[in-house]
């Protein structure tokens, strides 16, 4: 298996606008815009499963403000929600958690808006679930 490449601190490939996770095992990962490379959440779901980790902790930084979410979830969400209204888009970055198949999604959008939605658990690949988790077959990666 080849080595998942992850960033481990602040480089010119971290976008202002990120994701950071904590992980069981005292790791920091950064979101990256790496080429040639899957997404950065795609590669942490194989690190974290390959490894029997499990994400602590997720922080969303957008527009300056940092959105902190609980620790120690039995699942964390991150996805991107474009808008469009009257010509204009908006991208805004979601993070989120998983527990007992629901989930709390907050939206941030690069103009300092948010919105905070509880709904369904998307499962993978969205979410990724701690390695000790007894799931079903639709939340297993």
């Amino acid at each position: 298996m080849s080595e998942i490449v992850l960033t481990r601190q602040l480089t010119e490939s971290v976008p202002k606008d990120r994701w950071i996770a904590s992980l069981s095992n005292g790791e920091t990962i950064f979101e990256d815009e790496l080429i040639n490379e899957v997404s950065s959440w795609e590669r942490l779901a194989r690190y974290v499963k390959g490894n029997k980790l499990a994400i602590t902790n997720l922080r969303l930084q957008v527009a300056g403000t940092e959105i902190s979410l609980p620790p120690k979830q039995e699942g964390y969400i991150q996805k991107k929600r474009m808008q469009s209204t009257g010509g204009r888009s908006l991208l805004s970055k979601c993070i989120g958690y998983a527990q007992a198949g629901q989930s709390m999604i907050v939206m941030a959008g690069n103009d300092m808006s948010s919105e905070t939605r509880y709904e369904p658990d998307p499962g993978p690949p969205v979410t990724i679930y701690r390695h000790d988790i007894e799931c079903n077959k639709k939340c297993c990666i």
